[in-house]
């Protein structure tokens, strides 16, 4: 399989201190890694210099074989952040409305979406449930319903690549098993490569294939079994 993340000696610091530091991977299409390690070690930021939201302080990424600066292709890349919620939780927004503003980015947010445009917003909701969600209001939704939104809306331009930074964050245990299997259902049916910050490395192990941690540089990557093996043998990755 081609990689189509290469990251070669990268360094991010926030003017306080390096949070990564000479980090070195490579990421093939069709594969599913999941980014662990303790709070701090860089994992969301590591996700935001390749959604391209930071740039590196030092060290290269290439995203399918174009180095970061001159990129242009992000209709390849899906990203959902943190609680993506707070951002709509107050304003008066429907789940159909949230997901067609994924057809958006960056285009005017008046552009009128397409005829094929709503064709794959009603096909999002159908792949992730939310049918009978779909004039609802954001808000009034619980947390394992506003991620699968947020997923659609990550997924309605039809992405090569998914960027996810912690999904399953304040979902119940029922709706995050849920969410993992659609996430699986996403890598392996649709050929999707994703990279996934998560807390949880037993439940992320059901469905990733690698496993990447991070404290400040790479302390593992590899198969995501061999992680919890590694993990048990010696706590949570200390070296």
């Amino acid at each position: 399989m081609e990689n189509i993340i290469k990251i070669n000696k990268l360094g991010y610091n926030y003017g306080e201190g390096w949070i990564l530091h000479d980090l070195s991977v490579e990421i093939a299409q069709g594969d599913f890694v999941a980014v662990i390690g303790p709070n701090g070690a860089g994992k969301s930021t590591l996700l935001r210099l390749l959604a391209g939201i930071l740039q590196p302080t030092s060290g290269e990424i290439e995203l399918y074989g174009t180095p970061l600066p001159q990129f242009e292709a992000w209709e390849k890349i899906g990203y959902v952040p943190q609680n993506p919620a707070k951002q709509h939780r107050d304003f008066p927004i429907s789940v159909k409305e949230v997901i067609g503003l994924g057809l958006l980015c960056g285009s005017s947010m008046f552009q009128k979406i397409s005829r094929a445009g709503k064709a794959r917003v009603e096909t999002m909701l159908e792949r992730f449930y939310l049918q009978e969600l779909a004039h609802r209001k954001i808000g009034e939704l619980s947390g394992g319903q506003q991620q699968r939104v947020f997923l659609a809306r990550a997924m309605v331009r039809q992405p090569e690549l998914l960027l996810l930074d912690e999904p399953a964050t304040g979902v119940d245990p029922d709706a995050k098993i849920e969410l993992y299997r659609m996430l699986r259902d996403i890598n392996r049916e649709l050929g999707v490569t994703i990279v996934m910050v998560s807390h949880d490395l037993e439940l992320a192990a059901e469905v990733a294939h690698n496993a990447l941690c991070l404290d400040h540089d790479v302390c593992f990557w590899g198969d995501v079994q061999q992680a919890l093996v590694h993990r048990h043998k010696h706590g949570y990755f200390y070296r």
